[in-house]
C-alpha cells in the first residue's frame, strides 16, 4: 500500500530528521520514488532541539543505512551513491525553518518546487 501511494503521487516529498534514513519505512518510500521516477523535494530540519540534524549528518546516516540490495519495490537500486544524488543533489534541500515569517518562506520554497514539477 505504501509504494502504491508514491506511485501515485507527482512528486515526493521527503522530510528529512535524525533517524530518517535508519527507519526501514521511510526506506522504502525512497525505494518506491526512485522507482517511479518522481522528481524528489528534499526538506531539512535543521534544529537539533526538534530533531533536526545537518546536511553533513544526514548524508551519513544515508550512506550507512540505504545499502539494501535491490529492495522489492526498486529491483535496479544501485546503493547509497544514488540515494544520495536523489536526495541531495538534484536539488537543494530546503531548509524548514519554524520561525513564524521564516515558516512562510520555507513553505512558499516548496510550494513554488512543486510547480516547476
Amino acid at each position: 500500500r505504501l509504494e502504491e501511494a508514491v506511485a501515485d503521487a507527482m512528486t515526493f516529498l521527503v522530510f528529512l530528521s535524525a533517524g530518517y534514513f535508519r527507519s526501514f519505512n521511510c526506506r522504502r518510500e525512497l525505494y518506491a520514488a526512485l522507482a517511479s521516477n518522481r522528481p524528489f523535494i528534499p526538506i531539512f530540519e535543521a534544529d537539533v532541539a526538534k530533531g533536526g540534524a545537518s546536511i553533513e549528518a544526514l548524508k551519513a546516516e544515508c550512506r550507512e543505512n540505504c545499502v539494501e540490495a535491490a529492495p522489492a519495490a526498486y529491483p535496479n537500486y544501485s546503493g547509497p551513491g544514488e540515494m544520495l544524488a536523489r536526495v541531495f543533489e538534484e536539488a537543494a534541500p530546503i531548509v524548514w525553518v519554524r520561525v513564524n515569517a521564516f515558516q512562510l518562506e520555507s513553505l512558499k520554497a516548496v510550494a513554488l518546487r512543486m510547480l516547476l514539477h
